[in-house]
């Protein structure tokens, strides 16, 4: 509260997180929502990959093996989906290390579940996966605004993703007409997390029509320079009225 009263401004990423600031008592006129951006041209070669020869179906996920990120629902939910779309593969990329014990039990319930085609590449360029994968999937039962959703975006790639965070406005869109760019999941629900990995799985059309709508979506609001003109207005309008301030001291 008393940060909100002495701030000059105050950022947030997206429109409910301004919401919830507003409940928490800092005045609206203060919040300036300022979105992430990424540099979609890291992911140009994404978009000029070729996919495999093969009829695997490749679900990607990018994230730190972390109990935050939800891993064993996402494992539960594909050996679910794998029943019934048996093309389906999941590949996990993210780093093992911060959370050893947790990783340990992901292997161990693979294992346990007996599901192939479950593959964990630890840390990777996403660079040189995304343009293999035919969507990601986030299944994290907490996020503010991912960067992994805007990657593959920019990969033309539709996403799964829980209600968390700002995953919602992405992939749904906040006052755009661009359309969905994936499938909403409640958390921790395994039946819905692997309905909607079969749903995209079995129709190609609607998840490659759902990338280039996430694509686009990026391309609107969500690049890097974008971000850096949203805090380039911040600084210019704090060094107006620094100069208005100064003109009344000289005064």
């Amino acid at each position: 509260m008393l940060a909100y009263r002495y701030a000059d401004q105050v950022t947030c990423l997206y429109k409910h997180a301004m919401e919830l600031q507003i409940e928490l008592g800092c005045p609206a006129e203060k919040i300036k929502i300022t979105p992430n951006g990424i540099d979609d041209q890291r992911f140009v070669r994404c978009l000029e990959e070729e996919r495999r020869e093969d009829d695997t179906i490749n679900i990607g996920a990018v994230l730190r093996i972390a109990p935050i990120k939800d891993v064993k629902t996402m494992i539960r939910a594909f050996a679910y989906a794998k029943k019934e779309a048996p093309k389906l593969a999941l590949w996990i990329m993210g780093p093992s290390d911060e959370e050893k014990e947790y990783a340990k039990e992901c292997f161990e319930l693979v294992d346990l579940l007996g599901v192939e085609d479950v593959i964990f590449t630890g840390k990777v360029d996403v660079t040189e996966y995304l343009g293999k994968m035919d969507m990601t999937i986030l299944t994290s039962i907490s996020e503010g605004q991912p960067l992994t959703i805007l990657e593959s975006f920019a990969a033309k790639k539709p996403v799964i993703a829980t209600d968390v965070g700002n995953c919602r406005g992405l992939i749904y869109g906040e006052g755009d007409s661009f359309g969905d760019a994936g499938i909403i999941t409640h958390i921790m629900n395994v039946e819905e997390i692997a309905a909607a990995m079969v749903d995209l799985a079995c129709h190609r059309e609607k998840r490659i029509g759902m990338g280039k709508n996430g694509y686009r979506r990026l391309k609107s609001r969500y690049l890097v320079e974008d971000m850096k003109e949203t805090y380039r207005q911040i600084y210019r309008q704090f060094e107006d009225e620094g100069r208005v301030q100064g003109k009344k001291g000289d005064v």
